[in-house]
């Protein structure tokens, strides 16, 4: 029975992480999967042009060679044309839960959420937590994406029992739509709502720090 659970827990985690990839890419990142899992699960990285500030795909020149119109990929920047473009890396935990139904409450469930990365690791690092749905007609997968330090805003970091594992659990009650229903008193869960879910910009640190200058 144990591995059963085991190897569902699998499968949806790869569900999870499928889902995520594919977003990604959609958004222009390219994702790159670590071979041995030792807390970081994905590097993404994108092209950022430092003379435009701005992330851009890498410019493809059209020249004449032998005759023939050839397409030659440069590392220039597809705006200006001219400035050599860096790239720019950011680093992913993921964790996909698929929750447990609510007796009498088709449309919401309880999540067991546990952020593997309790501390403050850089502005690069990344927790992407994602919340599945499973019904006979589709899979939901919900999005809540939150740098490292975010955590002590609905955790408690300061316990003298605290451990930077996953040992202590917060659980969330979702909708299906995504919303988490939780009315902590101590904490406010609604940063769930209106910072963490979809927050695909918190990755976009150049282009905040531009728009902050």
């Amino acid at each position: 029975m144990t591995e059963i659970i085991d190897k569902k827990k699998l499968v949806i985690g790869l569900y999870g992480e499928m889902r995520l990839s594919m977003v990604l890419h959609e958004l222009g990142w390219q994702v790159h999967r670590a071979y041995i899992d030792e807390g970081i699960d994905f590097t993404i990285t994108k092209y950022w042009c430092p003379h435009c500030k701005k992330y851009s795909d890498q410019y493809i020149r059209n020249k004449k060679y032998k005759g023939k119109t050839q397409k030659c990929v440069t590392n220039l920047c597809q705006f200006c044309k001219k400035t050599e473009l860096e790239v720019i890396s950011r680093y992913l935990q993921v964790k996909t839960s698929e929750g447990i139904a609510i007796k009498g409450k088709n449309n919401r469930r309880n999540f067991s959420f546990h952020p593997k990365i309790r501390y403050n690791m850089g502005n690069e690092v990344f927790y992407v937590w994602i919340a599945v749905f499973d019904n006979k007609e589709e899979k939901k997968a919900h999005f809540y994406i939150l740098n490292t330090k975010d955590v002590e805003k609905f955790d408690n970091v300061k316990l003298a029992t605290y451990q930077i594992t996953d040992n202590q659990k917060t659980t969330l009650t979702i909708r299906e739509d995504g919303v988490v229903l939780n009315k902590g008193k101590q904490y406010d869960y609604s940063c769930f709502n209106n910072r963490f879910y979809n927050d695909w910009d918190a990755l976009e640190l150049e282009k905040k720090a531009t728009k902050n200058q």
